[in-house]
């Protein structure tokens, strides 16, 4: 497959991390705990003009890009940063389709879904897209602090659905801060999305993302 200028504009996206708003949260909420579908608790947030719907935990709400960047401003305690984040939306908004944003005031996480034109991902895409990935983040730390560490990079395919999820942790050695980002690029039912979670830990979202209706 050869990756559309949308999907380059994701990796490249990935590559971009707010870390100083990230700091971790006083107390770990419910939802990062959960490991059985069949036990969470969330809402379902339908997608209209796409036609998805998305299931998140309780403590997410839906931000326009403007609300986005002025609650990111009173967190953040850097220029430097904030910029970067305003960079990163600027890229979201150039992919083709429609994007959303979606934040969590009590774990300061943020879930970003780009919905784009159907591009089923096979396991050889699976391994070029990771290649991308980590060059980007080569080129990334060698002009800010910023180091990343692969936690696990995984392709699925039940012959429906194909599931490419990466997960990594992202360190700030100015500031001393982390934070994980999770990617997940799923094809399904003749639509694809690219989602992005960015949380100050790595969390286990699978059960939610078994819960999405594409």
């Amino acid at each position: 497959m050869v990756l559309r200028k949308t999907i380059v504009i994701f990796l490249g996206v990935l590559s971009i991390l707010f870390t100083s708003c990230l700091e971790v949260a006083k107390e770990i909420t419910d939802w990062t705990q959960i490991e059985d579908i069949n036990t969470i608790e969330g809402k379902t947030h339908y997608l209209r003009d796409d036609g998805i719907r998305i299931f998140l935990p309780n403590t997410f709400s839906k931000y326009s890009s403007i609300e986005y960047l002025s609650l990111l401003d009173s967190l953040s305690t850097t220029n430097k940063e904030l910029e970067l984040e305003r960079i990163r939306l600027r890229h979201m908004r150039e992919m083709d389709g429609n994007h959303y944003i979606f934040f969590d005031k009590t774990l300061n996480a943020t879930y970003t879904i780009n919905t784009i034109k159907y591009m089923p991902i096979s396991r050889q895409d699976a391994k070029y897209i990771l290649g991308i990935v980590r060059q980007n983040q080569e080129a990334v730390s060698d002009q800010t602090d910023l180091r990343y560490t692969k936690i696990t990079a995984k392709h699925n395919d039940n012959g429906k659905t194909q599931i490419f999820k990466a997960i990594f942790k992202v360190e700030n050695d100015e500031n001393s801060q982390h934070a994980f980002q999770h990617a997940y690029f799923i094809s399904s039912n003749n639509k694809t999305v690219l989602i992005n979670l960015t949380a100050p830990f790595e969390v286990n979202f699978d059960p939610f993302l078994e819960k999405m209706i594409l």
